[in-house]
């Protein structure tokens, strides 16, 4: 029985075994004594000393026809290759052991190893995984709910896999392993729902092939939501893909939240959750006139007649009033109209828009929702024709209305977020003034929408323990070993600089006037250069460094 010596090349370090080598050695090795694929043992050698590998074994009858040295991961080996591929040679032409070399021959790049590999090699196998066995053996490891959707989903997987043409199958099991840890995190009832599950498996695996074979990097998730696409006639990295693995018609989430998902890890369960009740497959109306329309590859004649009234009939009533709805609607008429299956036309419909907007500027969901110059959108489903010249154009109006409804919203809303703020600042709510600054707004600006003298009043009116404590707190929000996406919390801040430069001042000035002593002097006095130490200098050095870089 031949005994099997693994040189793990991509391992290479100092060890002595025992009493076999005395000498320094170069490589380590695994050896299987009895061909039962475990290893019995470990031993090291140096080719350039005397090796007489024989004596390493108490058989005297064992023989170099028995012994089977396998070099694995060649070219992955951080050793010169000409030093590694001389070793090789010596042991097949000097010492004539057998030798197996295991290697991604398209990664080595060496006119020296082809010329090795005509004069020593005799022969060459390539080898090729049956990825359907591999992904089976792998999902079989998985004990959780997991194992149970992916075995549903094989096909889908493999489909993926064939057409990214990646043959990774180390990547391949660390998506299933992060698909694992994702799926955790959804609720069951979601879980049930077999359309979504394929089609959320089906993105899950292109977008993460992809990043791992690096043709989509972080960026370019993050900027389908950024650029507008609308003006743009080159598509972008995001969207090729959407392309190439056929998901276009069904997006699911933005990308901001497939960062969040698949590099960040930062997504919770109530977000992610949310974000799924959200879309088209779990919407009470998620079988409505509209959604039909959009499905209209599976409607009769008679069918599609009776669906487009109905929604003609909504559109004109101004009764969508979630935003991407109407969009849709609006993306289905014009879509149809250009069909000549259509009664209203292109100045109907804009018109109606331009109507229905106004109803809408007081709609809790159109104050709530911002709607992205993208096709991504939370109902699963991306706007139909939506490169159409009318469409962008009716689409642009939409956008606009929109970010100025949400925009007042926010102001209204971050308006009595302050007063509410100032109020526990004056009542000395440790407990909400922790949560706000700390949790709530630990990396976005607030203090950028106060009044420095208004602030001012009311600090120089607190009890000295209570400035104290309120310092610490600040202290904790801008501290510099604070980060979020490997970055200082700090440079999320920046927008407050101005505003505690004007605190600063006018405290400053308030302190320099005070003619008689005291205590509360002494802690403001305190407090205001902790306040130019610790923010204003940090955040004016983070901004002198960004501008110095650009």
């Amino acid at each position: 029985m031949p005994v099997l010596i693994t040189v793990l090349l991509d391992i290479v370090f100092l060890t002595l075994v025992g009493n076999l080598l005395k000498s320094a050695v170069k490589f380590n090795i695994d050896i299987d004594l009895n061909n039962d694929n475990k290893k019995d043992g470990k031993i090291n050698i140096d080719l350039k000393e005397e090796f007489k590998l024989l004596d390493f074994f108490s058989d005297d009858k064992k023989s170099k026809e028995e012994l089977v040295f396998i070099f694995d991961d060649l070219e992955r080996t951080e050793i010169n290759l000409k030093e590694v591929l001389g070793y090789i040679n010596y042991l097949v032409e000097q010492s004539n052991f057998k030798v197996i070399i295991v290697a991604n021959e398209e990664k080595i790049d060496s006119s020296f190893y082809k010329e090795f590999k005509e004069k020593v090699i005799g022969k060459t196998f390539e080898i090729e995984h049956d990825f359907k066995e591999v992904l089976n053996y792998f999902i079989e490891k998985k004990t959780d709910i997991s194992k149970k959707i992916l075995k549903e989903n094989t096909q889908i997987i493999e489909d993926i896999y064939r057409k990214a043409r990646y043959n990774n199958l180390r990547h391949i099991a660390q998506i299933l392993l992060d698909f694992e840890y994702f799926i955790k995190k959804i609720d069951e009832k979601y879980l049930k729902n077999k359309e979504f599950i394929s089609i959320l498996i089906k993105i899950f695996f292109a977008i993460s092939i992809e990043l791992k074979s690096g043709n989509l990097t972080k960026e370019e998730l993050l900027k389908k939501e950024d650029q507008s696409s609308l003006d743009k006639k080159e598509k972008t990295a995001i969207e090729k893909i959407y392309e190439k693995y056929d998901v276009k018609r069904y997006l699911l989430f933005e990308g901001k939240e497939w960062v969040k998902i698949l590099l960040d890890n930062s997504i919770t369960k109530e977000e992610l959750n949310n974000l799924i009740s959200d879309t088209i497959f779990f919407k009470k109306d998620k079988r409505s006139s509209w959604v039909k329309l959009w499905y209209y590859t599976e409607l009769s004649d008679k069918e599609f007649a009776n669906i487009i009234e109905d929604v003609i009939s909504k559109f004109k009533k101004c009764e969508y009033e979630i935003p991407e709805h109407f969009i849709h609607v609006i993306a289905l008429l014009i879509f149809f109209r250009k069909n000549k299956l259509c009664e209203l036309t292109i100045e109907d419909i804009k018109s109606q828009v331009e109507n229905c907007i106004k109803k809408y500027h007081n709609n809790e969901n159109w104050k709530s929702r911002f709607i992205k110059d993208s096709s991504i959108n939370r109902t699963g489903l991306e706007y139909i024709n939506k490169e159409d010249k009318d469409f962008q154009e009716i689409f642009k109006i939409v956008l606009k209305e929109n970010k100025l409804i949400y925009q007042e919203a926010e102001r209204n809303k971050i308006q009595q977020l302050i007063e509410k703020f100032l109020e526990s600042l004056k009542k000395f709510d440790e407990e909400f003034l922790k949560y706000f600054l700390l949790r709530e707004y630990s990396i976005k600006p607030i203090f950028n929408n106060i009044d420095s003298n208004n602030f001012v009043k009311i600090l120089i009116e607190m009890e000295n323990k209570n400035i104290v404590k309120f310092h610490d707190i600040l202290s904790s929000r801008y501290a510099d070993t604070n980060y979020f996406n490997n970055k200082k919390n700090n440079c999320y801040l920046t927008e407050e600089l101005d505003f505690w430069k004007s605190v600063y001042k006018n405290l400053n000035n308030i302190l320099q006037n005070r003619k008689k002593p005291s205590l509360k002097t002494l802690i403001l006095s305190q407090f205001n250069d902790s306040l130019k130490n610790e923010i204003i200098n940090e955040l004016e050095e983070y901004l002198q460094s960004k501008k110095s870089n650009l």
